[in-house]
């Protein structure tokens, strides 16, 4: 079975196909023959600091937020090799990612003490910049 990640992604482009194909065709009508559909996939990300206050956001992966989430969720299924990873100096500042895609948890410490952590950190926090 692939990762939730990967399943997260491949539903999220059949949903999209299937609403651009809905839209198209002005699929509408009596709402006795629609299914109710799964509540959208939800992440929450915490940033906390050694010297500083913590913050959360909390994302809607399956409207406003999809990009996000995929990227993040890109991040955190890629593998890193730990005998590759150098140790840094750590810097005191961690992410925690936890939520629910496709009906399984997602939760992950980032806590840069290596270089690999450091650049996964990099590519979560560049995930929800503007």
């Amino acid at each position: 079975m692939a990762p939730p990640a990967a399943r997260w992604l491949a539903r999220g482009a059949a949903a999209a196909a299937a609403a651009l194909v809905l839209a198209g065709c002005g699929a509408g009508g009596g709402g006795a023959d629609r299914t109710e559909q799964q509540p959208p996939d939800r992440l929450t990300v915490t940033f906390s600091f050694e010297s500083g206050p913590s913050f959360r956001v909390s994302l809607d992966c399956g409207i406003a937020d999809r990009t996000a989430c995929a990227e993040i969720l890109q991040a955190l299924a890629e593998e890193r090799d730990p005998e590759r990873c150098v140790p840094i100096e750590a810097s005191g500042s961690r992410i925690v990612v936890r939520g629910t895609i496709g009906g399984e948890d997602v939760g992950a410490a980032i806590d840069r003490r290596t270089d690999c952590e450091a650049r996964l950190y990099d590519r979560v926090r560049a995930a929800l910049s503007p």
